[in-house]
């Protein structure tokens, strides 16, 4: 499985313009070798926007690049709504059972990036968390949490919470 994780920096009076552009991106369910696309505001800064989005293996995310991403991502006129964009890919074992039952009535997702040199994993997996890997050694770790609050979480390069936001959450059709 890929995993595309999406970090855009949106300003204030951009936000609804941002949403409406996200949206658009319900066009992935018919998109072969797409399983789902989720994401939200940040728990703690308004001005990010976390999505990530699901896919069975590198080929059909690259397919989907070359030949599908550009129409969509015009049409929406996203590329006006944001300051800035950081994009990376993962990759795990993980299914798409295993993706949509962590999802399933889950309304706040939790993400650590750690380098496992300097912090090696030991039990970390489990039904509320899924591990993927990048090209440069570090591991996403995504979690679902409890909405009463934020439980303490692997401390990585990078940790963060959003709220996930229903208008942005596709998945594959026949799922």
């Amino acid at each position: 499985m890929l995993v595309k994780r999406i970090v855009c920096t949106v300003e204030a009076h951009q936000r609804g313009s941002f949403h409406m552009a996200q949206m658009e991106w319900v066009a992935l369910r018919t998109v072969e070798g797409f399983i789902a696309q989720l994401g939200g505001w940040d728990t703690s800064d308004a001005s990010i926007a976390y999505i990530y989005s699901f896919w069975e293996n590198r080929d059909r995310y690259e397919n989907f690049m070359e030949n599908i991403h550009d129409e969509i991502f015009g049409h929406s006129n996203q590329s006006a709504t944001y300051t800035s964009i950081k994009i990376e890919l993962f990759e795990g074992e993980a299914s798409g059972t295993a993706v949509n039952e962590l999802l399933r009535d889950c309304s706040l997702i939790r993400t650590s990036i750690i380098n496992r040199e300097e912090q090696p994993l030991n039990n970390k997996q489990s039904d509320e968390t899924l591990l993927f890997s990048d090209s440069t050694g570090g591991t996403l770790l995504f979690m679902r949490s409890e909405t009463n609050g934020i439980p303490p979480c692997t401390v990585g390069e990078t940790e963060e919470a959003f709220t996930i936001t229903e208008d942005w959450f596709v998945h594959r059709n026949d799922m």
